[in-house]
């Protein structure tokens, strides 16, 4: 990946698409999976560094990664679900990576969980082994979800026998050797994802959770190659300090006729290329 600042505008629909391409200067074009073939055909056909994400959420929704299963338990059935074994992860992953290989894009991010550091990982190494099955042209990016961690760490007082070590039981600690475990299972590049809040004043209803002192220290310590749902125009100069790719997931579509005042007399799109 070239260590520069680049940012990565997320599409999902051919009006967006068009907009985009009235843009000057180097950006990347950011896709889902669940998209139509004709239209990630045409995001590659923009010949800009193309990106396919998963586009599963834990929205309730679309949760192939569990499985509902009866238990017997205290006299009764109880319906329970459950992570989904082995064979039918390794199934969904392998046809999400055969998809990709249709349309040829440069980069794709490894599944993973919204909120599930442990579970993501879990992930990221059964996608690294389908990954390395075929021949691929697209390098795959491992998805480190930060922000529950960042977000809901709880520091216990009076350590119990199953507590994490002192020296361990931070956030930060705990991130380090998240991120050290996906680059020995073999990634080469890493995003850091999760880091957006559920806000519902905002026009996507998400909100970056993080003070701009925060995203910057962040940074300095984690030296991820992506952020996920991190650009904004409020972060730029941390994100080319630290020479990190970034999508945005809020800000972008944001039309300034709702927004006079701020954008009213502005490119907010194009300020981010120059």
């Amino acid at each position: 990946m070239n260590k520069k600042f680049m940012p990565i505008f997320a599409v999902n629909r051919m009006n967006l698409l068009n907009r985009i391409k009235a843009l000057e200067g180097d950006y990347g074009i950011l896709g889902t999976i669940i998209e139509s073939d004709n239209f990630l055909s045409a995001l590659h056909q923009t010949n800009k560094p193309f990106f396919i994400d998963s586009g599963v959420f834990d929205d309730g929704k679309n949760t192939w990664y569990k499985s509902n299963i009866s238990v017997f338990e205290n006299q009764r059935w109880v319906r329970k679900t459950i992570l989904s074994d082995l064979q039918d992860l390794q199934a969904w992953i392998a046809s999400f990576l055969d998809r990709c290989d249709k349309f040829s894009p440069d980069y794709v991010f490894a599944p993973d969980i919204i909120n599930e550091p442990l579970l993501s990982l879990h992930l990221a190494r059964i996608t690294w082994e389908e990954y390395l099955k075929k021949s691929r042209i697209y390098q795959l990016i491992g998805v480190v979800q930060a922000g529950h961690a960042l977000y809901n760490w709880s520091f216990i007082d009076v350590p119990q026998i199953d507590s994490l070590l002192p020296y361990f039981n931070t956030p930060k600690s705990f991130l380090s050797s998240l991120i050290s475990e996906y680059r020995h299972i073999g990634y080469r590049y890493i995003a850091l994802g999760g880091l957006l809040k559920a806000e519902k004043a905002m026009p996507m209803g998400l909100k970056f959770g993080l003070s701009n002192q925060e995203f910057d220290d962040l940074l300095t310590w984690s030296r991820p190659d992506f952020v996920l749902g991190g650009l904004a125009l409020s972060r730029l100069e941390i994100l080319k300090k630290h020479s990190v790719w970034a999508d945005s997931s809020n800000w972008l579509w944001w039309d300034e006729r709702y927004d006079f005042e701020r954008f009213g007399h502005r490119n907010a799109l194009q300020e981010v290329l120059s």
